[in-house]
């Protein structure tokens, strides 16, 4: 066993049963990851966020004042998370 490994196991001797259930979940979104990047040519994540942003700008948004407008409250974005959405999965939040 290599020591990346080893450490990895020794620290989740530490964990708290309850907290084991978020590690096995990151573990589960690192397996999906590695088995949905594209296979043909390695891209970074930040070149897929800037194809996901050029197509969203490039996007027919003529109907954007169709919808009414977010009224944000004083304070109300303050404790917000940034979160990541990956379709067919849903909403993630982001760790630090």
């Amino acid at each position: 066993m290599n020591l990346i490994k080893a450490k990895i196991l020794e620290k989740l001797e530490i964990i708290p049963e309850t907290e084991l259930r978020e590690v096995l979940d990151f573990v589960d979104f690192l397996n999906w990851r590695q088995n949905h990047q594209k296979k043909s040519s390695p891209a970074s994540s930040e070149a897929i966020r800037d194809d996901i942003d050029n197509n969203w700008l490039e996007s027919d948004l003529s109907n954007l004042s169709e919808y009414e407008p977010l009224d944000w409250q004083p304070g109300e974005l303050d404790d917000a998370l940034p979160v990541k959405y990956i379709q067919g999965q849903g909403m993630f939040k982001m760790i630090n």
